[in-house]
């Protein structure tokens, strides 16, 4: 039986490399072998502590996210849906990053990607704004662009 010490120091360790959602240390604490009632009590006290906040980290995950790399709002959504981050908190969350800053966000993407391929064709690099969770609408405006020649690639 993992003993409680043991399984605080687990939520410690994991919380020293980044911030974690609850459902992400939940997750990490029921792969042991912690009942239930010790989970809830480690994750009320980590809350108490103010060590986990999903709407702080959910907010700081898209601030990051935008910083490292251009995505879309979908692609954001996903990521954050899959740490377990509430649906309301996530809108919240994305609330800021609105249709201009995705369409911005596209075309700095578009014109990393076309850099780096000189013969890019139009559907490689719709399926990789796609990919990065742009929506069709902000990949059919980027085409336009790119296609009436209002965007310097080069």
């Amino acid at each position: 039986m993992y003993d409680l010490k043991k399984a605080k120091n687990k939520c410690y360790r994991l919380l020293a490399l980044r911030p974690r959602t609850e459902y992400e240390l939940r997750q990490a604490l029921i792969n042991t072998d912690i009942s239930e009632e010790v989970i809830n009590a480690i994750i009320a006290q980590l809350k108490d502590q103010k060590l986990i906040d999903d709407e702080y980290f959910a907010a700081n995950w898209v601030s990051w996210r935008l910083a490292a790399k251009p995505v879309g709002k979908d692609f954001l959504r996903s990521e954050l849906k899959y740490k377990g981050v509430d649906r309301k908190i996530i809108e919240k969350s994305l609330s800021g990053y609105n249709d201009d800053r995705e369409l911005e966000m596209a075309m700095l993407a578009a014109r990393k990607k076309a850099h780096q391929h000189d013969c890019q064709t139009w559907r490689k690099l719709a399926g990789f704004l796609a990919r990065r969770g742009f929506s069709s609408d902000v990949i059919r405006k980027v085409g336009s662009m790119l296609a009436g020649g209002s965007l310097d690639i080069s």
